[in-house]
């Protein structure tokens, strides 16, 4: 017998952080997480699974538009026809889904109660099997969920289905927290989790196992994403797979250029990273972030013309991927060299340069210099960009004086009128 353990689908989710010109390239970064959703749905049937598991999140938002939720439906109706059961919990981000509640779901899928936990009791499958959970209310959860879940059923395969961040995420908002102790001294002997998006097997005796979202949306959800396929042999747990269904790939790739002092080095070692990460993504579809590292003399000549490094990755990228790498950022984080020199900085830089300094270096006038330009527009910003390395300056005002430190060879090259394109 084979189950499917999947959670964070976030079907309305747009991928995040790229500016695509192609309208086709458009389009296929819109459709990603509901694609994603269907390759599920594909293999579930292919693999002729028992029931599939969705351990919340389905949705990126409280109310998601009717078409999303119709798709839903449509694709839960899939596994229907082909005899396979769905179990669902709500997490944080469709407790209070609207929508869902009003939408006549299929026969095969059943969402948990939000009130207290509940059994589901299977007696006709190869293996019998009990499955409990919970669904989020509206609004933080806060309580320890796991705690009042019930004792584990005699003679039947226990699995928990929970929406937590555990202990804690520096990347999740803390829901439904507990200890894995919690989870692996209640008997059951697989815990289905979901919310933290990179998956994880944490322990396999009993198995608790993030899956991980379905599809990476952004920078930070790099590398393979999708499910966990679950094989049942002898009333145990045999083997617990991930399956890569992610329709587009985030990579960030970290490019060592210390020794290197030569563009014509800076481009093959480019073209070498790209290569590789198409390659590691199984030639899907990839978004990229370089981050070029070391101790270089090229550090003056990628901060002083950051546009044309940026040209001749974009075609380094078509040249070794077409239309399916495309460049989320390039991030400069080399060192220049101790003694280099930068003999084109001239007087008029080195003055702007002193100024910018002098009033940089008062920390606390610069704190409230930004306090109050800069604050008004946080607040009004979406969560996904209040983390933008700009505003970073409004908790530590000290970052301004590193930021020039950077900026200086960026400014030696405008005022000596040299073009960037």
């Amino acid at each position: 017998m084979k189950f499917i353990h999947a959670a964070d689908v976030h079907l309305d989710s747009p991928l995040q952080s790229l500016a695509l010109q192609d309208q086709a390239q458009i389009a296929r970064m819109r459709r990603a997480c509901r694609d994603a959703f269907e390759r599920l749905i594909d293999l579930s049937i292919e693999q002729k699974v028992a029931f599939v598991l969705l351990a919340g999140d389905l949705y990126d938002h409280d109310s998601p538009n009717m078409q999303i939720a119709v798709f839903l439906r449509n694709q839960l109706a899939r596994l229907e026809k082909n005899g396979i059961r769905v179990v669902i919990v709500k997490g944080n981000h469709d407790a209070n889904n609207k929508i869902t509640s009003a939408l006549a779901l299929p026969a095969n899928t059943r969402i948990l109660s939000d009130r207290k936990p509940e059994t589901l009791l299977y007696d006709d499958l190869p293996v019998r099997v009990a499955i409990h959970g919970q669904s989020f209310k509206a609004g933080p959860i806060s309580e320890n969920l796991a705690a009042s879940y019930p004792a584990a059923m005699p003679g039947y395969l226990n699995i928990g289905i929970l929406h937590t961040s555990l202990s804690g995420s520096i990347d999740h908002d803390v829901y439904a927290p507990c200890k894995l102790e919690d989870l692996t001294t209640r008997g059951y002997d697989y815990w289905a989790l979901g919310h933290i998006h990179k998956g994880a097997k944490l322990v396999n005796d009993p198995w608790v196992v993030y899956p991980g979202n379905l599809q990476g949306r952004n920078a930070k959800e790099t590398g393979p994403k999708g499910c966990m396929l679950v094989e049942v042999d002898d009333d145990q747990i045999s083997t617990v797979e991930l399956v890569d269904l992610a329709v587009v790939r985030w990579e960030s790739v970290q490019i060592e250029l210390k020794g290197k002092s030569r563009e014509a080095e800076l481009v093959e070692a480019i073209r070498a990273a790209l290569a590789q990460a198409h390659k590691d993504a199984d030639n899907r579809p990839t978004a990229v972030r370089l981050v070029l590292t070391g101790e270089t003399s090229l550090h003056d000549l990628i901060e002083r013309r950051p546009n044309r490094l940026l040209q001749t990755v974009i075609e380094l990228a078509a040249e070794i991927g077409g239309e399916d790498i495309w460049i989320e950022k390039i991030r400069n984080d080399t060192a220049p060299l101790l003694i280099a020199t930068n003999p084109q900085t001239n007087e008029t830089t080195n003055d702007l340069v002193q100024i910018m300094e002098e009033v940089a270096g008062d920390s606390t006038q610069v704190h409230l210099l930004l306090q109050r330009d800069l604050e008004p527009l946080r607040t009004k910003l979406p969560e996904e960009l209040k983390e933008l390395p700009a505003l970073k300056l409004l908790d530590d005002p000290s970052l301004v004086l590193s930021a020039l430190t950077r900026l200086k060879p960026r400014l030696a090259s405008r005022l000596a009128g040299e073009e960037d394109t």
